[in-house]
């Protein structure tokens, strides 16, 4: 759409996934917003989008169904996501005989696997029946910041034509181009050093077969199809992801430490990478041999930090054209949410006449400050545990139980929308950092003095009581009043939780009464087995139909909207520890 209008609340430069969904976002929150999205490509776009970022997780997942409306959209064009699973010990061991961790089923708070090309495309004809003016194939070529409380001027090509435009607010949604963080010095160096090379094969590679159909045991354990989770394959340094895509193909990458395996020497093309894997994951290269490649893409040294994200004079970076920190854990989304619901609480503070220094410099520390050092915690160190299995598996543990319970509760609970609230939020969360990152160190220490050990097969966290509290946890919607006693707790629950990891790092002490981690460091009792043998041919029963649907009930009328939760009945009985 092209419109003789010059002048606009909102200028959005890029028009990829975080520039399109910020665009929607503030369009559902104040329909009277004038608004126009920048973006050099034009329709149609390939179905196996060139990006990264296709796996989404708890709050890039609510923003995009809930925040922004897109559940029906998602559950019909896009994939369900089985979580995220791992697969540890040697890459040169058949895959049945390497420890597996994650869920049999799904979880009770949905996420999603996105083909970029198709969603970004729908996402286009999205903004603009909001009412956005999309200007597509524009290319930006200058903005010129107003010094006086003015309007900016946003210059860009058009048809050959150099147009221009004012706005009062202006955003970077360019990703790693990164204009503004350039254009004003802001940029710096991430502590954490990895590089990537990822690619699409045409059709569907899935870790099903990988193993042979004679191993029925291995194929049955798992009641949906493993294909549907972000799957890992995990060694000594790095991690290869494999991700199923809505428009039928598949998406691979490798991920490594820069000071354990030198990027040269898989990164010139997809023949190095090939090779890379016949060496540290043979069975996958093997069943990769003769697949049709789509596309090749890698970058060195991905993780980045930025000194400011957003400013009082009236701009702000969202998504990677701000901060990135590593693709572990499928963050992407989640920043794109953040950043954007900072954005947006900021031009509309702007927009009702309440726009403060003190607000801006809030959220700046907030991100970069307290958020964004506590992520990168996991990944510093992180990549030396991930070829020690016992280690690795408690890490994932924690990492995913205090993402959900610090991180993702407050965004679904929709209390990041409120300056008083994240000036609360942010003094708590960092007391939680403190445990976090001293942790986050002792992984590693552990990971380097101890052998790896497969002490499991399969650890199902769809039966893992604490897990699962956690998890359903984050249907509860506390008071926001009443949200620093919960946060209270949480400082409760990690310190003992810390404790009690840090006992068995050291001592080889095993704090049998804390789960989830008892059936990590030893056998369980026979109760116990019985117990599991019980539950599979309960959760077997119609494919899992019974279970989801007595799980169903039992979040809607005893979870859903409460202030807290706690597993009670026969929900309770259904979990081992």
């Amino acid at each position: 759409m092209k419109t003789e209008q010059t002048s606009f609340h909102v200028v959005i430069c890029g028009g990829g996934l975080a520039g399109l969904t910020l665009a929607l976002q503030l369009k559902g929150l104040e329909s009277n917003l004038e608004i126009t999205v920048l973006e050099k490509t034009t329709r149609p776009l390939p179905d196996a989008a060139h990006k990264v970022g296709e796996s989404s997780v708890e709050i890039g997942a609510h923003y995009f169904s809930n925040v922004l409306g897109l559940k029906t959209y998602l559950e019909k064009e896009q994939l369900p996501k089985l979580g995220l699973r791992y697969f540890y010990g040697s890459g040169k061991l058949p895959l049945e005989d390497r420890p597996e961790l994650g869920p049999s089923m799904y979880s009770p708070v949905p996420s999603y696997q996105l083909d970029r090309g198709t969603f970004e495309t729908d996402l286009r004809q999205m903004v603009q029946d909001a009412g956005v003016n999309l200007l597509e194939g524009a290319s930006l070529d200058t903005i010129e910041f107003s010094e006086n409380g003015g309007k900016h001027s946003v210059s860009y090509s058009l048809n050959s034509n150099t147009e221009t435009i004012a706005a009062n607010w202006v955003v970077d949604a360019m990703g790693r181009r990164r204009y503004l963080q350039t254009k004003f010095g802001l940029k710096k160096d991430s502590p954490h050093s990895a590089s990537s090379v990822w690619f699409r094969m045409e059709g569907k590679v899935s870790v099903n077969d990988l193993v042979p159909t004679s191993n029925v045991e291995w194929h049955q354990r798992n009641i949906e199809d493993r294909y549907y989770s972000t799957n890992h394959l995990m060694g000594h340094g790095y991690w290869v992801w494999l991700i199923p895509l809505a428009s039928g193909n598949t998406s691979i990458g490798i991920v490594t430490q820069n000071d354990i395996h030198d990027f040269a020497t898989y990164s010139r093309s997809y023949e190095t990478s090939f090779a890379w894997l016949q060496e540290h994951e043979p069975i996958l290269a093997k069943h990769l041999h003769g697949k049709e490649l789509i596309d090749f893409r890698k970058i060195k040294s991905y993780s980045y930090g930025s000194s400011q994200l957003f400013s009082e004079k009236r701009w702000s970076c969202v998504g990677e054209a701000g901060i990135f920190p590593d693709p572990f854990y499928s963050p992407g989304s989640d920043m794109i949410a953040l950043t954007n619901t900072y954005t947006s609480n900021l031009i509309l503070a702007d927009f009702q006449g309440e726009l403060t220094t003190e607000k801006v410099d809030l959220l700046n520390h907030e991100v970069l400050n307290v958020r964004f050092p506590d992520q990168l915690s996991y990944f510093i160190d992180g990549y030396h545990t991930f070829g020690n299995t016992q280690v690795a598996a408690a890490k994932f543990l924690w990492d995913t139980i205090y993402y959900w319970r610090v991180y993702s509760h407050p965004f679904l609970c929709g209390f990041l929308e409120d300056f008083e609230f994240i000036k609360m939020y942010s003094k708590k969360v960092e007391l939680l950092s403190i445990l976090n990152r001293e942790l986050q160190s002792e992984f590693r220490k552990w990971a380097e003095r101890t052998e790896s050990e497969n002490h499991f097969a399969f650890c199902d966290l769809a039966q893992k009581r604490l897990f699962i509290e956690s998890a359903v946890g984050l249907m509860t919607r506390p008071k926001k009043e009443d949200y620093h006693l919960y946060l209270d707790e949480q400082i409760a629950f990690f310190t003992e939780m810390s404790q009690a990891l840090k006992a068995k790092a050291e001592h080889g002490t095993e704090q049998i009464g804390f789960a989830p981690f008892h059936s990590f460091f030893g056998p369980i009792s026979e109760k116990e087995k019985r117990k599991n043998r019980i539950n599979r041919r309960i959760a077997l029963i119609g494919n899992g139909a019974l279970l989801y649907r007595f799980r169903s009930v039992y979040l809607q009328y005893f979870v859903s909207g409460k202030p807290t939760v706690a597993l009670r009945g026969m929900l309770r009985m259904l979990y081992s520890e």
